[in-house]
Formats: structure tokens, sequence, C-alpha cells
């Protein structure tokens, strides 16, 4: 089987595919990915055949959304409403520019399946172009492929001949029980014919660990991150409010930068900040006691599978909001409204995290579930002979 992986110019897009992409190779299949922008890199390093779709053209209206996002203020200003259609319109001209050169990589190929997330409408697209099964990827709790932006994709698709884009042939669904009954807007239409439940694995790609990591200091250790992007941190404010609020919590803080330039922070640091460009975050959270993040879904699950308190400081405009309400529902997190942080509700919050069982019993509970999951190892087993019956 020759599966094809492609995702929308996001690192945090690529990262969830990968256990699934080496999963296909170590059965014996092909795997190729064909992307644009940061996903290109995240894919390379995971060792996996890549295709660059286009010249990183595809990239640019992503990356422009996420500076909207994270420097105006196009999230409070906008109804949600407005903000969906906002979203769909950014997703659908990505599509629209990666059509082309996905299809021709697909085609040329000779791809017998492709693999895609909800936002990457183009992977619909390909898979309909070239008559082969589409597999809907899961990046955490369910949504369907991004209807959306496949209204704005559906020209493109007419002058390729697609008349339809009906849902993918089969779903990888990622939630565990106990989340799938807590939805972020309304409940999830299963529309695709076949479902598979699988784990997800915390794949957050290789480094070399420092050696302090690999135990627990003599103080609670609470991991901070705000994603892989360096416009969300802008000059450090949030992190100088994170910082100052658990100075005298009797903690060690390890807060991750994305190698972003922050001039808001203090010189030197305080005693109790670690400060690291980046660590993968599952062997960061190992050791430690909480996290306090933006809200990414990615990061949200890598948190529940391993059993750590949350903290959300969602970045607005965004799905963070709605991925911390699944956590707060949950029983496992708290969330701060990050344009009305002090140093004080921090304080408050986090102290509040740490001292009540509640919350880690919660998180373990969540990664007790994950756990019963079949594995990426053991999906592909299945989603092979699935897709053979309905190819």
């Amino acid at each position: 089987m020759r599966y094809l992986f492609t995702t929308i110019p996001g690192s945090s897009h690529m990262l969830p595919l990968v256990p699934l992409a080496h999963a296909a190779l170590a059965a014996g299949h092909e795997v190729l990915v064909v992307t644009s922008g940061s996903a290109l890199p995240t894919a390379v390093s995971a060792g996996l055949h890549t295709v660059a779709v286009d010249d990183g053209e595809s990239a640019r209206p992503y990356e422009e959304m996420a500076r909207k996002v994270t420097e105006t203020s196009i999230g409070t200003d906008l109804p949600d409403s407005e903000l969906i259609a906002y979203f769909a319109t950014v997703f659908g001209e990505v599509a629209a520019l990666m059509a082309d050169g996905l299809v021709d990589t697909a085609r040329m190929w000779s791809a017998d399946a492709v693999v895609y997330p909800p936002p990457h409408v183009a992977g619909l697209l390909t898979a309909r172009a070239l008559g082969v099964p589409a597999v809907l990827h899961g990046l955490g709790t369910r949504r369907p492929t991004f209807g959306p932006a496949l209204a704005h994709l559906a020209p493109v698709a007419q002058r390729m001949g697609v008349a339809e884009l009906p849902e993918a042939e089969v779903e990888l669904d990622l939630s565990p029980a106990s989340l799938e009954t807590i939805h972020q807007d309304s409940p999830h239409e299963a529309r695709a014919e076949h479902t598979l439940a699988m784990r997800y694995a915390p794949y957050n790609g290789g480094a070399q660990l420092p050696g302090w990591l690999l135990q627990p200091g003599d103080r609670p250790r609470v991991a901070v991150t705000l994603g892989s992007l360096p416009m969300i941190y802008g000059d450090g404010a949030l992190l100088r409010e994170i910082i100052e609020g658990t100075a005298g919590l009797g903690i060690e803080l390890v807060l991750t930068t994305a190698g972003a330039e922050l001039s808001a922070l203090t010189s030197p640091l305080p005693d109790h900040v670690r400060l690291v460009d980046w660590i993968p975050m599952r062997a960061l959270l190992a050791t430690c006691d909480a996290i306090i993040h933006h809200g990414g879904m990615g990061t949200m699950y890598v948190a529940f599978d391993a059993g750590v308190p949350q903290l959300a400081i969602p970045v607005t405009g965004t799905d963070s909001v709605a991925n911390a309400k699944v956590l707060v529902a949950r029983g496992a997190g708290l969330l701060l409204d990050a344009g009305r942080i002090t140093a004080a509700t921090v304080a408050e919050a986090l102290r509040h995290l740490l001292e009540t069982d509640a919350f880690r019993s919660a998180n373990q509970e969540v990664a007790a579930e994950m756990k019963t999951m079949p594995a990426p190892g053991a999906v592909i087993g299945q989603l092979t002979a699935l897709l053979g019956e309905v190819a």
C-alpha cells in the first residue's frame, strides 16, 4: 500500500501524523509526505520521504492568519460566525494553492490512499481526484473535514472534474471516551462510513535531552509553553506575568520559548526559572507536576497522555478557547483569560491546580483511557485491510 500523507503548512499539524506514518513504514508500506511551510522540515526530521507541494506560496495565507490572530484584535472584534468564515477563507485559499501540486504529485507517485487532518481540505480533494480512499486523521477531539473551507475549494474541484467532495471513507478517531461526551460546539456528526479508534501517540520530534530532565527536581516542576510559533510569544509580556506569579510558590518553572525574542523579560531571570528554546513536550512532562499552555490541541493531548494537570491561557480567536473548555469540563484543569491575566491570577490558579488532587486524578483517568486505545502499529493493519474492502 502506498500511503500519501498531507497537511496544511504548519508543524503542529504534521506532528500528530508522524506515528501512523512510522507505523506504515514499519509494516512494510510506502509513505510519502506532501506539504509546505514548516510542516516540511518537521516531516523530513521525522525521517519521512517528503515533497514540497510548491515554493512556499501556499504557506503565506496560513502564516498571515497566525500573525493576525496573535498580533491584532481580530479574535475579540469578530463574532464566532465571522471568525469561522475567516478561517474557512484562509484554509480554502491554502487548499486552492496546494491543490494542483498535491494532485499531480499523488498521481505521479500512484498513491493508493490519502491521509489528511480535518483542516486540510485539499487532502480530500486529492483523494477524490485520483479516485482513491480518503483517510481523515484526527488531531484530538473529533472534527469532520472542515466543511466551510470545502465550499471555498469548490471551484478548484470543478476545474479538476470533481463534482462532489463527500466525507472520507475512514476516520481515525483519537478521542478517548470521556472526552467524546464533551463537544466544543455541537455534537460531531460521524459522516465517515468507517471509524477506527487510535491512541494519540505523543510524538514531538527528537532532541538531545539535558541531564536534569531525567528525574524530578527537589520542588514541584511546572512546564510553560505557548506553542511552536514564536509570534504567539510576542515580547514575552504574558510570560513575565507567569514568572512573577510563580515566584512565591516554591516551584521550578521550565519555560519554553520557541526561539522568540522576549524583550519584556528581566535579566537575569529569577532563580526558580529555567529558560529553554525547545524540548519535546512529552519528555518534559515526564517529570513535571503541571503545565501552563496556550490551549493547543496537540499540547493538551500530550498533557492528557502524561496525566499532568493543566492551566490553559488560550489565544483568543483560535480553537484554543474551545479546547480549553474541554479540559475544564473534564475536570482536568483551569482556564484563564489571556487578556486579563495578572501575576496574582496566575498564582491563585496554579496554587489551586497543584494543591487539588482531583485535577491530577482526572488527567490520569484520561491517560488510562488513552492507553486502552489501539496504538498506530495495530491500527495500520486494520486500516490497510479496511481500505482494501472500500477501494
